[in-house]
């Protein structure tokens, strides 16, 4: 699946295998083919995701919401 990362300043699209997104009402680990949902992340906490060799790597959240779709995941996020 794929992840991109959209900030005022950048933009990256990432091949993953999952993502786990903490949100204000707890953490949701997002897989291909996941139910579409738009949902609040929670400020000042961390994303972590697979790449497609199984490294793990984070991403700090300030602010932002992920668009979640059955093939995608996209995090808005203010910087």
């Amino acid at each position: 699946m794929q992840l991109q990362i959209a900030r005022p300043t950048e933009k990256k699209l990432i091949n993953i295998l999952w993502i786990d997104l903490q949100t204000p009402v707890g953490s949701f680990v997002i897989q291909p083919e996941h139910a579409p949902m738009i949902i609040a992340l929670k400020p000042d906490s961390f994303v972590t995701f697979a790449l497609e060799n199984g490294a793990q790597e984070s991403v700090a959240v300030k602010q932002g919401i992920a668009h979640v779709t059955r093939e995608s995941v996209t995090l808005l996020l203010n910087e």
